[in-house]
C-alpha cells in the first residue's frame, strides 16, 4: 500500500510542469570548431548561455547548463547528482512496467529545502514495430529524461538533463558520465582561463566521443580596429581619405562607442600645372551598430556583423579653403557588404552655418 501511494504521488506531482521530451535524432555534423548557432538550433529555446553536451554510449546524452559559467560548477560532478537521485528513487524506477511510453523525471534540489520530485509520462509520436523471435513486437523509440535542478539561496541555479534510452539503465552510466564530463571541463579550462569564462556571456562545449572535444567561448568585450579608405564628393570637390577608427564592442551594452581620425586629401593644379595636395583632418566620435548573424559571418570570435554607424567629427587640421575654421561634420554609415560602406554626410561651421551635403564610399581593409 505504501508503494502504491508513492507511485501515485510521483505520477500526479508533475502534472503542471512541462518536461523535455526527446522525439528525434540530432545531427552531429560539425566542423572542428563548435558552431554555436547550429548547437542552439538543435535545442531551440532550451540551451542557456553556458551549456555543455556529453555524448554517451548507445545514443544517450548528458546536458549541463546555467546562466553563467560559474553556475555550471553546481553540476560539474553530474555523476554524484545522478547517484543521489538513483539511491533515493532507483528502486521505484526498477519496478516500472515495460511499455513504449517516454518518462520524464524532474528532481529539484534546493538549498535548505527538501528534495522535490515530479514525474510525467508521454506517448511516442508513432507506433513502431520489430520482429523478435518470429513475432511482431512493438518497440520503444523515444528517450526518457532525468532532469535535475540545483538551486542555491544566492540565486545560482544549474540544470542537468540526462537523456537515456531507458531510465533503468542509469546505473550503467555513472562512470562514463564522470569520466567524459571531467575531460570536457578540463579541456575547456585548459584552453581558456576560468576567470575569462566567467566574464563570457556565452560558453559552449561538446564531448563527441573518443576524446574529441569542441568548445566555443565568446568573450564579453573586444576592441575592433577598422582601417579604411574612402572616395567622396564634398562641396563640389572630389577627395580621398584614409581613416583609422576603433569600436569598443561591449557585449552587455546596446551602445558600441566608436572613435577615430579621418585624414582627407584634396587635389588640384597650380597655374603652372603642378599637382597640389591639401590635407584636412577630422577627429571623429560616435556609435556603431551590430546585429547577430547565422550565416558564418563573424567579427573576431563573435557571430555578429556591423550594419552601420553614426559619427560626429570636428576639424583639427586645415589647409586650403575647402573648410572654414570650426567646421563640424555629421555622417551616417550604412554597410552594403562587410567591407563596403556608403556614408552620407553634412558639413557646417559654427551654429549650423554653411550647411553642405557630402557623400563617401568607404572600403575597409
Amino acid at each position: 500500500m505504501q508503494k502504491l501511494i508513492i507511485w501515485v504521488t510521483l505520477l500526479l506531482g508533475s502534472a503542471t510542469t512541462p518536461l523535455l521530451a526527446q522525439l528525434g535524432n540530432v545531427n552531429y555534423a560539425f566542423d572542428s570548431r563548435l558552431d554555436a548557432h547550429a548547437f542552439r538550433d538543435e535545442y531551440p529555446n532550451f540551451l542557456n548561455t553556458a551549456s555543455f553536451e556529453v555524448q554517451l554510449s548507445k545514443g544517450n546524452r548528458l546536458l549541463l547548463m546555467s546562466r553563467k559559467y560559474s553556475g555550471t560548477r553546481l553540476v560539474q560532478r553530474p555523476d554524484s547528482l545522478v547517484r543521489q537521485f538513483w539511491n533515493e528513487y532507483g528502486r521505484f524506477i526498477e519496478q516500472m512496467p515495460d511499455d513504449t511510453q517516454g518518462t520524464s523525471v524532474h528532481y529539484i534540489l534546493e538549498e535548505n529545502g527538501a528534495p522535490q520530485l515530479r514525474w510525467k509520462k508521454y506517448p511516442q509520436p508513432a507506433s513502431e514495430f520489430s520482429v523478435l523471435n518470429n513475432e511482431l513486437v512493438q518497440v520503444k523509440s523515444i528517450q526518457d529524461t532525468l532532469h535535475i535542478s540545483v538551486r542555491k539561496d544566492d540565486n545560482r541555479q544549474a540544470e542537468l538533463y540526462l537523456l537515456v534510452n531507458d531510465l533503468r539503465n542509469i546505473p550503467m552510466l555513472h562512470e562514463e558520465i564522470r569520466e567524459k564530463t571531467a575531460y570536457l571541463i578540463q579541456s575547456l579550462e585548459k584552453k581558456t582561463d576560468p576567470k575569462i569564462l566567467e566574464r563570457s556571456p556565452e560558453v559552449y562545449g561538446r564531448y563527441l566521443g573518443d576524446r574529441k572535444v569542441q568548445v566555443a567561448n565568446f568573450g564579453s568585450d573586444m576592441l575592433i580596429i577598422s582601417p579604411s579608405a574612402s572616395l567622396g564628393y564634398i562641396r563640389g570637390n572630389w577627395m580621398t581619405s584614409l581613416n583609422g577608427e576603433f569600436t569598443l564592442f561591449m557585449e552587455k551594452s546596446p551602445l558600441k562607442p566608436r572613435i577615430g581620425y579621418q585624414q582627407q586629401y584634396f587635389f588640384n593644379r597650380s597655374p603652372e600645372g603642378q599637382t597640389r595636395i591639401y590635407q584636412n583632418g577630422f577627429v571623429m566620435a560616435g556609435l556603431s551598430f551590430f546585429q547577430k548573424t547565422k550565416d558564418g559571418v563573424r567579427i573576431g570570435n563573435k557571430e555578429v556583423k556591423q550594419t552601420g554607424q553614426l559619427m560626429v567629427g570636428y576639424l583639427v587640421h586645415r589647409t586650403g579653403n575647402y573648410y572654414e575654421p570650426n567646421t563640424w561634420k555629421v555622417s551616417g554609415g550604412l554597410n552594403l557588404t562587410p567591407t563596403l560602406r556608403i556614408e552620407p554626410e553634412v558639413y557646417f561651421n559654427g551654429t549650423f552655418k554653411n550647411l553642405s551635403p557630402g557623400l563617401r564610399f568607404t572600403i575597409g581593409f
